[in-house]
């Protein structure tokens, strides 16, 4: 029959594991909204790039300034965030008194309507762009805070 022997360090070691357990939520959100930073900083830029015959200075305006991310949420089995657009930009009609909202316009740029012809998948192309910087800057944020509890 085998037979394990435990070294001395065990308990040290056992403690380091208890702390890290009670720092689950901390890690997996700064995690996450170092990852979410990365795409937004992307769909940011992409807003950017948009030419004036897709969207006028008034609603890329609106749309960098209504583009954040959300708060995050949590389950028994996942956590995420959404990054997305709020608000309304500037253009006042009388339809929309306070201007139209950001997620309409991005909408219509994305998919297309009668009123705004063709499509431009800005935001499809930010994540896609950024997807493989963003895990890689999970996992590195992800190492570290671990790094720092487990000393």
């Amino acid at each position: 029959m085998a037979k394990l022997t435990v070294g001395s360090g065990i308990n040290e070691y056992l403690a380091e594991l208890q702390k890290l357990y009670g720092s689950t939520d901390k890690i997996v959100g700064r995690t996450i909204y170092e990852g979410a930073k990365v795409v937004t900083d992307a769909v940011h830029d992409e807003i950017a790039k948009l030419p004036e015959s897709v969207a006028t200075p008034v609603q890329k305006q609106g749309l960098m300034e209504g583009l954040g991310i959300a708060k995050m949420r949590t389950t028994m089995l996942s956590a995420d965030v959404k990054v997305g657009m709020d608000g309304y930009n500037g253009h006042v009609t009388k339809k929309y008194p306070n201007g139209h909202p950001n997620v309409l316009v991005a909408r219509s740029i994305i998919s297309g309507t009668s009123w705004h012809p063709g499509k431009n998948d800005f935001v499809g192309r930010a994540v896609n762009r950024s997807r493989s910087q963003a895990e890689s800057i999970m996992k590195k944020t992800c190492d570290e805070e671990i790094a720092k509890i487990m000393k």
